[in-house]
């Protein structure tokens, strides 16, 4: 049995190793051009552009990439300028800068986006000397690591074709779409297909966001998996409450069954050459589409709102300049409001702010008090400084242990007596492992101190290296569990129940873009975007009350959550299924289901529903608006905001059941609290 775990163990680095492999030997070039150009004092720089190399390595990295990581790079420089001419600059810049690179980059769907250029910029400040007496340098050093950067993703990219790894993956999430409505047609939908569908709508989801958050796809590609990512919602309506009795089982099953032979012929027509495929397609679901006759009324809206994307689908993908996605100006700024939000109680906004509090308090000690090697005080908190608080406090064990280990390691070292070319070539083999191990772990520490310590102690002693190593450590350990603590605490609780707010919120701008949408030609992306960002903040939540029980006894800060785990669990469904009707509804009214008669009468149904658009009033005005309802004539539109109001009725009984602890966030005192 310990064989069979020593072998797996040994697989499981090995690949690993081999999986960084083009990272470790990034590294070790860059590092020797870096040093033999010149000089061992510009080194610091190498570490950030490797972070860059592997976050990007196997993503797609269009021009404007390349162009960000001169940009970028360039302004870090001058921050990093700026910031050492005095302690004011210092922690004025440092409190700045954070905001651009933290709260402009990162999230909390893919909260990590800041770390490589918020890097380069701390490590360009642990010298503040380098950057004074030969700034020319340091930018050239920059220059040359960006143009590295830039030569190495381009020819990766086109040996192992980048560009077309998103599209390979958008076909195998789109022969499994068709796979499941065939089965659909044939069983109906179960247990097991529901969670499937499920599943299905969520790996769209989290692929299509990612594509877009991280440019890791050609704009086409990006645009192709917004509009599947909204077919598969609209394939998860199945999972919901639909008539499967007998009197409609041959309805649906006939129509699941022709969608999937036209999701498998779409799938197909993807390839190749697509326009000529896609125009021979368009005529056979505009046929589909015309000839609907079902009876069953939430299955007509899904069977039509399916057909209507996959015309959308057939005409835009051979369009060469993808006009139908283009945003406009004022579009952009929509779908940036569903993602950013300058408030404190954006988790991105209070951890820009916690961000600034570390690099301010670091940086301005290393360039109060010149002692030798006390950058690793600053070095050390940004790298304890985790997205989420309890991810610090893990990192703060692990790196406590790997650091001493390190220490102990290259003391013995030191018996050796080791010469530079000895040391140097030692370094390099601390470089594979270091990258290999995962990051945050006990062995990652030691191999990042090992290579640390041993390179430093060719220029001071070792002694005071290792000393420097452990007290810097100590040092910002107490300085980072301070300000996680009493700035901005971000608590698993808190986080909850801000989705909660934002998922509600956005229910309410949702509104709003069907109010344009009965005036003005809004872009199908733009929807697309909001259920994107909303089905990732559903995720998150649904992740959070899924582990509450266990959490719940050992934190007392959730405790009290836990005990309405139930009241959450409903909470959710309903707003899931209020977005599904939102998202048909918006179709609708693109279609021009509301007639001009109806268009006042809609309106004042807009109006009640967003003057309720709040968590603590979500669910109220039920009974005027069902008064509103029998007042429309076109029955698909009647039906949704039917289903519309009753969810919205069960929502707020949940909120009730749960008496405030979904909507009333921790207060301060409650979040520091030990």
């Amino acid at each position: 049995m310990r064989s069979e775990s020593v072998r797996a163990w040994a697989e499981d680095w090995r690949g690993r190793f081999v999986d960084t492999l083009p990272t470790i030997l990034f590294f070790i070039a860059l590092f020797w051009i870096v040093h033999l150009a010149f000089g061992s004092n510009y080194l610091l720089a190498v570490s950030p552009y490797t972070s860059l190399f592997q976050a990007r390595l196997r993503k797609y990295n269009p021009p404007g990439q390349y162009a960000r990581f001169v940009l970028v790079s360039a302004l870090a420089l001058v921050a990093a300028r700026v910031a050492v001419i005095g302690v004011v600059p210092c922690i004025a810049v440092n409190l700045l800068m954070p905001f651009l690179l933290v709260f402009m980059r990162s999230s909390q769907l893919n909260p990590r986006r800041y770390f490589p250029y918020t890097m380069l910029f701390c490590f360009l400040e642990l010298r503040p000397e380098t950057l004074v007496d030969t700034f020319a340098t340091q930018a050239l050093v920059l220059a040359t690591c960006c143009v590295t950067l830039i030569v190495t993703l381009a020819v990766a990219g086109r040996l192992q074709h980048h560009a077309q790894r998103a599209r390979t993956r958008l076909h195998e999430l789109v022969g499994r779409l068709a796979d499941d409505l065939s089965q659909a047609s044939k069983g109906g939908v179960g247990p097991n297909l529901s969670s499937e569908l499920l599943r299905l709508r969520r790996d769209f989801a989290r692929m299509a966001y990612t594509a877009r958050e991280d440019s890791s796809a050609p704009v086409r590609v990006q645009n192709l998996l917004d509009m599947f990512a909204t077919l598969a919602q609209r394939t998860a309506y199945l999972a919901g409450n639909f008539d499967w009795d007998a009197s409609h089982q041959e309805d649906h099953a006939r129509a699941l069954s022709e969608l999937g032979r036209l999701t498998h012929d779409l799938n197909a027509a993807l390839e190749g050459d697509i326009s000529a495929r896609c125009h021979r397609l368009i005529p056979r679901a505009q046929e589909l589409l015309d000839g609907t006759s079902i009876a069953e009324d939430r299955f007509r809206i899904f069977y039509q709102s399916y057909l209507n994307l996959v015309l959308l689908i057939l005409r835009t993908a051979p369009d060469p300049h993808q006009r139908p996605w283009r945003l406009s100006a004022s579009d952009l700024a929509r779908v940036t409001s569903f993602r950013k939000r300058l408030s404190l109680e954006s988790f991105e906004m209070r951890f820009s702010i916690r961000c600034g509090a570390v690099l301010a308090v670091s940086c301005a000690s290393n360039l109060l008090f010149p002692v030798d090697h006390l950058y690793w005080f600053a070095l050390h908190a940004f790298l304890l400084l985790q997205p989420f608080p309890h991810e610090s406090l893990h990192r703060m064990r692990t790196r406590m242990v790997g650091t001493v280990i390190g220490c102990l390691f290259v003391h013995g070292l030191a018996l050796l007596n080791l010469g530079w070319v000895e040391v140097t070539i030692l370094g390099m083999f601390l470089v594979g492992p270091m990258y290999a191990t995962k990051p945050g772990s006990v062995p990652s520490a030691f191999f990042a101190t090992a290579y640390a310590v041993s390179m430093a102690s060719v220029s001071i002693d070792d002694r005071y290296a290792t000393t420097m190593r452990i007290a810097s450590l100590m040092l910002a350990i107490a300085t980072v569990a301070i300000v996680n603590r009493l700035v901005c605490p971000t608590s698993e609780r808190r986080l909850f129940v801000a989705n909660f707010h934002q998922m509600i919120g956005m229910v309410g701008r949702y509104w709003r873009l069907i109010r344009l949408t009965l005036t003005h030609r809004v872009d199908t992306v733009v929807s697309s975007e909001t259920l994107l960002h909303f089905q990732m903040l559903h995720t998150q939540a649904t992740e959070f009350v899924e582990s509450l029980d266990e959490a719940g006894e050992k934190d007392r800060e959730i405790a009290e959550l836990a005990r309405y785990r139930d009241a959450a669990d409903r909470a959710l469904f309903c707003l899931w299924e209020i977005m599904c009707e939102l998202e048909q509804l918006e179709l609708l009214v693109r279609l021009h289901e509301v007639g001009d008669d109806e268009r006042p009468l809609f309106e004042r149904i807009i109006d009640l529903t967003e003057a309720n658009c709040d968590p603590r009033r979500f669910g109220t005005g039920v009974d005027a608006a069902e008064e509103m309802l029998f007042e429309l004539e076109e029955p698909d539109l009647r039906y949704v905001l039917e289903q519309y109001v009753d969810r919205a009725g069960e929502l707020r009984l949940a909120i009730d059941d749960a008496r405030g602890a979904l909507v009333q966030r921790p207060t301060y005192v409650e979040e520091i609290r030990p």
